[in-house]
């Protein structure tokens, strides 16, 4: 460990997180709650990966610029002329001044509120009004430095803006490759639209809990367990927990790079889910998957997949006990055009409200309980929680990585 880091965790406690699975910890109290250690995150984990940021249907033609905060910076989606959404610091590098202040539609350039300096629509300077006393100036004028936007480096990949701070994360597809082959097996990945509205509005639900980022992602999709104890969907499950009578596991784990999943077959969780009457998320739209997803991708993206759609959360880290979570639903066109969609998606959406409020008691209870004297950090069950294991190993072996 560097120094930065050794400042934060000692070798002992390091060494327990980074052990198998049968004699490791945890991640201790402090990375959940110290704000030192959520600034070291931003270094060491959310600049240099891709993080989800927004869902791409949300700035969906030409000119449509959306600003947003991102790690307390001003940042701005915007979609060029040639269809292309990128993302750039929203600052003008004359006065500092955010290019955009408010969501719009349909521009055909930028221009900035305090001293009006015009962007294209790919971030470029064109027009300087009387920066050096000529109400035509013009980008070429002013030579002497680069006015233009800065880019982030950025892609959309599963219907989400992705962006990478530091612009050298490996290529988006290759951090992306191991979920997609396994869960496009199963699911027509790349044929899925966002669920709108019956006036075409995306469903996009957002909402914040009071808890650090890795508590809410622990129980998003690796914390198998729980679901048997804090659902009442579950509870009333004969098969739930995941487990048969000879005590073996009804789901299997899958880990492969940034990819942290876990899968249930229809055979085993038929009883669970009530079905869903629309065409389905598979290959083929007559005909269920044979397995559901509940996956995560690190750092802060979880898509769990069952029959129909395929549901993207991003979970936006704010403050060491805050975190930003953003929702939307995918579904094959088929489904998006059948006459019971807003009926089935609506029902769908009323399930998820109770699963999110029972959801939300249980995260905020264990972030409160990480700030107790009496907990540092605690050991894992390996029959269930080989997902959490290595979800917190990733997060460790990040913060080790020094610049």
């Amino acid at each position: 460990m560097d120094e930065a880091l050794s400042r934060l965790i000692s070798q002992a406690e390091h060494d327990l997180v980074m052990a198998p699975i049968e004699r490791a910890m945890t991640l201790p109290d402090q990375a959940y709650a110290s704000q030192d250690w959520f600034d070291l995150e931003i270094e060491r984990i959310f600049r240099r990966r891709w993080m989800g940021v927004l869902f791409e249907c949300m700035a969906p033609e030409a000119g449509d610029a959306l600003p947003f905060d991102f790690l307390g910076m001003p940042l701005l989606a915007l979609r060029g002329a040639d269809g292309i959404l990128r993302v750039f610091h929203n600052i003008c590098p004359f006065d500092g001044c955010p290019a955009v202040l408010e969501p719009a539609r349909g521009l055909d350039h930028v221009e900035v509120l305090y001293h009006g300096w015009r962007y294209d629509l790919a971030g470029r300077l064109t027009d300087a009004s009387y920066w050096n006393g000529d109400p035509n100036c013009k980008a070429t004028d002013i030579a002497a430095f680069d006015g233009d936007l800065v880019e982030v480096r950025s892609a959309v990949r599963q219907g989400v803006l992705l962006v990478n701070l530091d612009g050298a994360a490996e290529d988006a597809d290759e951090w992306l490759a191991p979920w997609r082959r396994t869960v496009g097996e199963h699911f027509a990945i790349d044929a899925l639209e966002p669920a709108r509205d019956a006036e075409g509005r995306p469903l996009i639900e957002e909402r914040i809990v009071a808890a650090n980022w890795k508590t809410y992602q622990e129980n998003a999709s690796i914390n198998i367990l729980h679901e048997a104890f804090t659902h009442a969907l579950y509870r009333k499950s004969p098969e739930v927990p995941r487990v048969d009578a000879a005590r073996k596991p009804t789901f299997r784990n899958h880990i492969e790079g940034c990819m942290v999943a876990f899968s249930h077959s229809r055979a085993d969780s038929g009883k669970t889910y009530d079905e869903i009457a629309l065409p389905t998320a598979g290959h083929d739209p007559k005909k269920q998957p044979e397995y559901g997803f509940f996956s995560t991708i690190y750092p802060n993206l979880n898509v769990p997949l069952l029959d129909a759609f395929a549901k993207v959360n991003i979970t936006i880290p704010v403050a060491p006990g805050v975190t930003k979570l953003m929702h939307l639903r995918f579904y094959r066109p088929e489904a998006l055009a059948s006459a019971r969609f807003q009926e089935e998606e609506r029902a769908l959406q009323d399930a998820f409200d109770i699963v999110h409020a029972e959801d939300r008691v249980a995260i905020e209870a264990v972030q409160r309980g990480r700030a107790s004297p009496v907990w540092r950090q605690h050991p894992y069950a390996p029959f269930w929680d080989a997902l959490h294991h290595r979800f917190n190993a990733l997060a460790m072996a990040d913060m080790e990585r020094p610049a």
